[in-house]
């Protein structure tokens, strides 16, 4: 059986599902988890996760050499 991928993820789909965006600095090693549905607000809920891969920027060194990763929970910040 040929499993054929669906449409990728968007910052709108990840925000109702309740994940979690790990994004990282690839030079200086600067880790944040912004909001999903914070970034669906800021750039538009049918945006891409790849899009919004693409437009990373790390906060504290300037650098476009970032990695992410959507996690399958989201942290409970009452635990």
């Amino acid at each position: 059986m040929r499993y054929e991928p669906g449409p990728p993820a968007t910052l709108g789909s990840t925000a109702k599902a309740h994940l979690t965006l790990i994004v990282w600095c690839k030079d200086c090693r600067h880790q944040v988890e912004p909001d999903p549905a914070e970034m669906a607000e800021r750039y538009g809920v049918e945006t891409t996760v790849p899009d919004w891969g693409r437009r990373l920027v790390c906060g504290k060194c300037g650098s476009h050499n970032v990695g992410f990763v959507v996690a399958g929970t989201r942290r409970d910040p009452l635990a």
